[in-house]
């Protein structure tokens, strides 16, 4: 996983908790110090000496989706008795679960990082991205290697059409929320995106 920070403490964690609660409900608009107060039933004052700022906050956030999204993404592609196609398949659902439990918080993070001027936010947002991307590149490079995979065909080009397809749905959960399409995209067209990705042919772990 990407760098992190001391781990934050008990409070910090439970304020972190009403801070996803918010978003998730709301947006990133919604994250107001006076209001996380409220759903912890303290005052600003107090708030404050847990996170000075609400860019402490995010940060915060951010570290909470890395331990959400990287940390099982990493695992499971560490998993070398899985097959390339396996591996690639469980890294998406996971991806979509999280999108579907956290109500599109990895999208709303990287929409927060992005219209930010604080380098560091947006540099952390970056981490957590290049990092999930080259695991993404390190397995479509494996599976090439293997001959599973046309070797003149960009790793970093078919990873990025992977990541795509989970953050589409968030976007779609976030404006146009559909549970039977959700249900589909993840059972459906998931499996059939990988195994089109890499062959099954030949395939081993």
């Amino acid at each position: 996983m990407t760098e992190r920070s001391a781990s934050p403490t008990p409070r910090q964690e439970e304020i972190l908790d009403r801070a996803m609660d918010l978003v998730r409900e709301s947006g990133l608009a919604a994250l107001t110090t006076r209001k996380i107060a409220e759903k912890m039933g303290f005052s600003e004052a107090a708030l404050y000496r847990h996170f000075p700022t609400k860019k402490d906050l995010v940060n915060g956030l951010m570290e909470r989706l890395d331990q959400m999204l990287l940390g099982p993404v990493q695992e499971i592609a560490a998993d070398d008795s899985l097959s390339h196609l396996e591996r690639l398949k469980r890294i998406l659902l996971h991806h979509v679960h999280l999108v579907r439990e956290q109500n599109s918080l990895p999208i709303l993070l990287l929409a927060e990082a992005s219209a930010t001027d604080d380098p560091g936010l947006l540099g952390r947002m970056r981490s957590i991205l290049h990092t999930y991307l080259s695991v993404l590149e390190g397995l479509v490079r494996e599976a090439q290697t293997k001959g599973l995979l046309p070797g003149d065909l960009r790793n970093d080009c078919l990873a990025l059409l992977l990541l795509g397809a989970p953050a589409a749905l968030a976007i779609r959960h976030r404006l146009l929320p559909d549970a039977r399409l959700e249900d589909r995209f993840e059972n459906t067209l998931i499996p059939f995106l990988t195994e089109h990705i890499i062959s099954t042919r030949g395939d081993h772990p």
